[in-house]
């Protein structure tokens, strides 16, 4: 275990601008989304079309590959096809698209805050201290997904935000990590500094 992981350290090191390409192209797409939001909304909507395409399509072969040794593999069967078939639905009407990604987004949120409600409840029972600030943020999330299924235009800027901010996040950290990979590779190979 110790030598897989010190020889995919060394690789890591050894490949360290791989790290500093993805962060450059990272950093690029989140500022590129910043300048073009339109742009931005519309390759994540192809992406979320292009999820629920391979999503169902993986389901129904995993479902149908698995029936003799799945119990409830109709489920996975029906969960996959509904996915192909929205994915397909999605796929003809793309002028729709950004709305429904806004919808489902709203209520994913919707679904997880019921859900947290009901953990921070069940935290208060079992006598869990500051359950409260749980369940304000539950409630919070909430009032958030009514928002977001209320206003989808709201709901498509607010996507396109957490994009932006997590692609130029995500590319900051990959050209700091690939510094520091750089840093060790040096040192390594220069052990004299």
């Amino acid at each position: 275990m110790k030598n897989d992981l010190m020889d995919a350290a060394r690789s890591a090191v050894k490949n360290w601008w791989v790290s500093l390409i993805i962060g450059i192209l990272s950093l690029g797409l989140g500022i590129i989304f910043l300048a073009k939001p339109l742009d931005a909304l519309i390759t994540l909507s192809i992406l979320f079309v292009a999820g629920f395409l391979v999503t169902g399509l993986f389901e129904i072969i995993f479902a149908v590959s698995n029936k003799d040794s799945l119990n409830g593999w109709g489920w996975t069967l029906a969960s996959g096809i509904i996915d192909l078939l929205l994915g397909i639905l999605l796929f003809s009407t793309p002028g729709i698209t950004p709305m429904i990604m806004a919808y489902f987004v709203g209520f994913w949120i919707m679904f997880q805050s019921i859900w947290a409600i009901g953990m921070s409840c069940e935290l208060q029972k079992i006598g869990v201290k500051d359950w409260g600030w749980l369940l304000a943020l539950a409630i919070l999330g909430i009032i958030f997904s009514f928002v977001f299924i209320m206003s989808p235009a709201f709901a498509a800027e607010f996507i396109v935000s957490l994009a932006v901010i997590a692609f130029i996040l995500y590319g900051i950290f990959r050209i700091y990590l690939a510094f520091k990979f750089k840093s060790i590779k040096d040192r390594y190979t220069n052990p004299s500094h």
